[in-house]
């Protein structure tokens, strides 16, 4: 004789309703570890925050290193990006780095040896070789002088401001110029209006915005107009030596080399140039080329497409 029905299909449902209790429990366990883990896991990449006020200087390279990061996240996961607490100089932010606080996790510099030798480079033109292009910030009574230099001797003959922590310094000293330093970036301005030196060099991706910014304080400055000095720089990215630079290091490269292959590095990098290649004129201007002994062997000259021409 068989059981009452209720007997026999009670017990059953009795343990299809506890395995479902027991399966939504731990459903929301997991997804409440897998949020835990998602918000531990997020990258935070920490930038300096520039010396002056206004420094709009490297705004492109922060936006290229944003993109490069959101390319990237659905195989490395999200993150945030803010700039320090504090003010950096040059100096400061590379021993930072160096030391592996988490004051700040990435800078922009020029690719130069003790850079990379200090640091862990991601060798990625950032701006295609245009922060080699130097013009010049002048006291604006002072052109006439500068349209005679017919060459790298004549240009010798006058002084050239550069900050004292500046690779330029050496590159410029190595090519027999004469450099005057100055221990911050804001009093070079007030150096070259003073007449501490005569020409004050700047890259063509820099010169336009400092211009317009320095020229309500020095109303006397003014770009120079007819030379231009060149000498192969770039600017990378840089992280620190050790296992989370290494890491950041291989999403940079990976979502900029995704960058360049969609082609948004390269529009991204004519919207760029456009904001100041009419203001400068390069066809217009006697051309000066200089070495860069700071270069080092691993420079990826032979990447043809990661370096611009602005004479073709």
């Amino acid at each position: 004789m068989h059981p009452p029905i209720r007997w026999r299909h009670g017990p059953y449902w009795f343990w299809v309703l506890l395995a479902i209790e027991w399966h939504l429990r731990w459903t929301i366990i997991l997804l409440i570890v897998q949020g835990a883990a998602a918000f531990a896991g997020t990258l935070e990449v920490v930038r300096e925050r520039p010396e002056a006020a206004g420094d709009t200087r490297y705004d492109h390279y922060w936006q290229l290193l944003k993109q490069a990061l959101t390319i990237t996240e659905s195989t490395f996961g999200p993150f945030t990006f803010r700039e320090s607490t504090a003010p950096m100089t040059e100096r400061r932010a590379l021993e930072e780095l160096e030391k592996g606080s988490d004051t700040i996790t990435v800078l922009v510099h020029g690719n130069v040896a003790d850079y990379e030798q200090r640091l862990l480079p991601i060798r990625f033109p950032l701006d295609k070789g245009l922060l080699g292009y130097r013009v010049f910030l002048i006291r604006g009574d002072m052109q006439l002088r500068f349209d005679r230099v017919s060459g790298l001797g004549d240009l010798r003959r006058y002084s050239i401001g550069q900050g004292r922590e500046w690779g330029d310094v050496t590159i410029l000293r190595q090519a027999g110029l004469n450099v005057v330093e100055g221990t911050s970036y804001e009093g070079l301005f007030d150096m070259l209006a003073a007449g501490r030196f005569e020409l004050f060099s700047r890259s063509v991706v820099e010169v336009g915005e400092e211009l317009a910014r320095e020229k309500l304080t020095h109303p006397s400055l003014a770009l120079e107009q007819h030379l231009l000095l060149f000498y192969p720089l770039t600017r990378y990215f840089y992280v620190a030596r050790s296992p989370a630079g290494e890491g950041l290091a291989r999403r940079i490269s990976e979502g900029l080399e995704r960058m360049l292959k969609d082609g948004s590095f390269e529009r991204m990098f004519q919207i760029f140039k456009s904001r100041f290649e009419q203001q400068i004129g390069f066809r217009d201007r006697l051309l000066i080329r200089i070495a860069n002994p700071l270069q080092t062997p691993e420079t990826p000259l032979n990447r043809s497409e990661l370096w611009y021409d602005p004479k073709n």
